[in-house]
């Protein structure tokens, strides 16, 4: 697809080739933006279907050791809380999360969330479903989709545990948090490395490490019978492209970047954007300037944009999506708070991007992805 706006250049590295790795650009060329105010943004903000594609605000309040049900009321010593999810009249879905490594208990925070929604059923909504996710917009309720980062720990080798966790509500399971190794409960073979990078630490990582395990394999293929969404934020590039060769629903990776824009780790090459459209899958773009920027001068909302743009002109923009990371991170985030998101749809219309396509990149791409992997009956 051809979004006929700028987008920054790629420079050509030395670890550009079959890989499509390619280093960070270091001019960036924009269209001149025109004049768009926040209530035009506004209008068309309250059309969106906000899905946030990675959420941490529940579990940070655990971590913390801070009273949990404080999330109900307005606290801006968190990037998010139930108030500023809708204010102004925003209609909200995230991808919960309801563990942190080792730092939180899953078991004890799935029960709060879902004790949370029994006892708030004005203001929450448990997603099983895109139909739920749509509702819970209609009707002015924050959706919540409970997800896992690291599964490692919880699933201890034992593949039933995860058919509990459906059960439990739980419809995304990451690949890992980081953690892999030659344990038998491990889903990656070599541990996940977190930071900047060039280029040629990416093609060495994919040449040297070891990606899904068996049990990670076996793993992958109940996800994918039960409908449960594969997230590989975190997991190795070789792990990356295993899934991608096994997959049989599209994946996310629910909170990145563009290497090509940033390079870091965690932000997806070339390749990886394309291979993940190729099986129909979203990234969702964070707010956390080390994904947006090496220069923290230079992270700003329209860098976000640049992003964006970017992922669009590479491969359509049904490939782009939101993922916050709220509260999963120290750092101040580019957008401030929840309650903010308008200045990028702002910054969306300024670039030139439709409504349409705003549209998709807030909710609709991962509603698709909704559809076609939690919506599938287990069996």
């Amino acid at each position: 697809m051809e979004t006929h706006r700028k987008s920054p250049q790629k420079t050509a590295t030395a670890g550009n080739g079959a890989t499509g790795v390619s280093g960070t650009s270091p001019a960036m060329t924009k269209d001149e933006k025109r004049g768009v105010s926040l209530e035009e943004a506004w209008a068309v903000h309250r059309k969106c279907l906000i899905i946030d594609g990675h959420q941490d605000t529940s579990v940070r309040r655990f971590a913390r050791k801070e009273n949990p049900e404080s999330w109900m009321k307005r606290d801006m010593s968190y990037h998010a809380d139930i108030p500023r999810l809708t204010e102004g009249g925003q209609r909200y879905t995230g991808l919960f999360l309801v563990e942190d490594a080792t730092a939180t208990d899953l078991w004890t925070i799935t029960e709060f969330l879902l004790e949370q929604i029994d006892t708030h059923p004005d203001k929450l909504m448990l997603v099983l479903s895109s139909r739920d996710a749509v509702r819970a917009g209609e009707t002015g309720k924050v959706g919540v989709l409970l997800e896992i980062e690291g599964p490692a720990r919880w699933l201890d080798g034992n593949v039933n545990i995860l058919r509990v966790l459906y059960r439990l509500g739980v419809r995304c399971v990451h690949v890992t948090h980081g953690e892999g190794g030659s344990e038998p409960t491990f889903l990656q073979g070599s541990q996940s490395v977190f930071g900047p990078c060039t280029p040629r630490d990416r093609e060495a990582q994919r040449k040297d490490f070891v990606g899904l395990t068996p049990f990670g394999t076996e793993v992958l293929r109940t996800q994918n019978e039960l409908g449960i969404i594969v997230d590989l934020s975190h997991a190795n590039d070789k792990a990356f492209f295993d899934v991608m060769e096994h997959t049989t629903q599209p994946p996310i990776v629910s909170h990145t970047a563009v290497f090509s824009l940033c390079n870091h780790n965690r932000c997806l090459t070339d390749d990886q954007i394309k291979a993940l459209a190729a099986k129909g899958g979203v990234m969702g773009i964070a707010v956390l300037p080390e994904f947006i920027d090496t220069d923290p001068q230079k992270a700003t909302i329209d860098r976000i944009v640049d992003h964006i743009v970017y992922a669009a002109d590479l491969v359509g923009i049904d490939t782009v999506g939101f993922g916050s990371d709220y509260d999963g991170f120290s750092s101040p985030p580019i957008v401030p708070d929840v309650s903010q998101l308008v200045l990028l749809t702002q910054a969306m219309l300024a670039r030139g991007l439709t409504e349409e396509e705003i549209r998709k990149f807030w909710g609709g791409n991962f509603l698709r992805v909704f559809s076609q992997t939690i919506d599938k009956p287990a069996k």
